[in-house]
């Protein structure tokens, strides 16, 4: 029941927004309370519609010009081509410094491209902008647990946890991690 009544409080806040916003991004006011959903809800349904919602908010950058290379950048990433995407979203960053979201579809081609270094670099400065930023945390997660930084991967984890207390997909993440580093301590 509880869900149901929060459901509509995220879509009214959606619907009406903030009306001196022009856009998203990681400064959007909006994004507060859906935070806060993320941290109370424990319907499914919510979750994934609240997290639908930020995602919607990250991505829009406010510039027309900027919103269309990151969908020129998205559709070569579905298209397999990398490179070509990598150099879209480095001109979208270099455009447009402060949008996180430029910065994190970067890291994220990045990884694809088993450039860790890179996508760690483009992490750092997605959370330097956006710290709640759970894909960027998810990614840096997943590059230490894959470079066998178990310890450190799992601080990513935790974190990710705190901002998203009702994921069912981190804790057993972190379990694992914590297996793995038993393992690696024997």
């Amino acid at each position: 029941m509880r869900a149901i009544a929060i459901l509509p409080k995220i879509m009214l806040t959606l619907a009406l927004g903030f009306p001196a916003i022009g856009h998203g991004d990681q400064t959007d006011q909006r994004l507060a309370a859906l935070f806060e959903t993320l941290q109370s809800s424990q319907d499914e349904t919510v979750l994934t519609e609240t997290e639908a919602a930020i995602w919607e908010l990250w991505y829009d950058s406010g510039k027309e010009e900027i919103d269309e290379l990151m969908l020129q950048a998205a559709e070569l990433v579905r298209a397999g081509q990398l490179a070509a995407a990598e150099k879209i979203y480095s001109e979208v960053v270099t455009a447009l410094p402060g949008f996180s979201e430029g910065w994190n579809r970067r890291a994220t081609v990045r990884f694809y491209q088993r450039d860790y270094e890179g996508s760690l670099a483009d992490i750092e400065q997605t959370l330097r902008l956006e710290p709640r930023h759970f894909g960027a945390i998810w990614g840096l997660g997943m590059i230490l647990g894959s470079q066998r930084d178990f310890e450190r991967a799992i601080l990513a984890f935790e974190r990710l946890l705190e901002i998203k207390p009702n994921s069912p997909d981190i804790a057993p993440r972190i379990e694992l991690l914590k297996q793995e580093l038993a393992k690696q301590s024997v």
